[in-house]
């Protein structure tokens, strides 16, 4: 199972985000000046921290659901009639608690 760029993107995005907040701050504390430099330095590096733990967090998530689909699809065609029947049984239970709802609201 194969990521397609609509699988990965909302991923880009985020990092890309993250990437353009930090140069962002970095362009401000440029135009701020030599002030509270020391701080700054901090905060810039405390950022930089975030965004590299932020990058291995998403890579391992979607390593981890792209091994739980796999997974999953594996499940399933092995044993397809246990997977038909579990997602009629949530698709009942899904429908008796909908209509539930709608008849106590009457």
């Amino acid at each position: 199972m194969s990521a397609t760029p609509d699988q990965t993107a909302p991923h880009d995005s985020t990092i890309d985000e993250i990437k353009a907040l930090l140069a962002e701050a970095e362009n401000v504390i440029a135009a701020s000046g030599g002030a509270a430099s020391e701080e700054i330095d901090s905060l810039k590096e405390r950022l930089r921290s975030a965004l590299d733990r932020s990058r291995d967090t998403a890579q391992k998530a979607m390593q981890m659901a792209k091994e739980r689909a796999a997974q999953a699809d594996e499940a399933i065609q092995t044993h397809p009639y246990v997977a038909i029947g579990i997602a009629a049984g949530v698709g009942l239970l899904v429908g008796a608690l909908l209509s539930r709802g709608h008849y106590s609201r009457a």
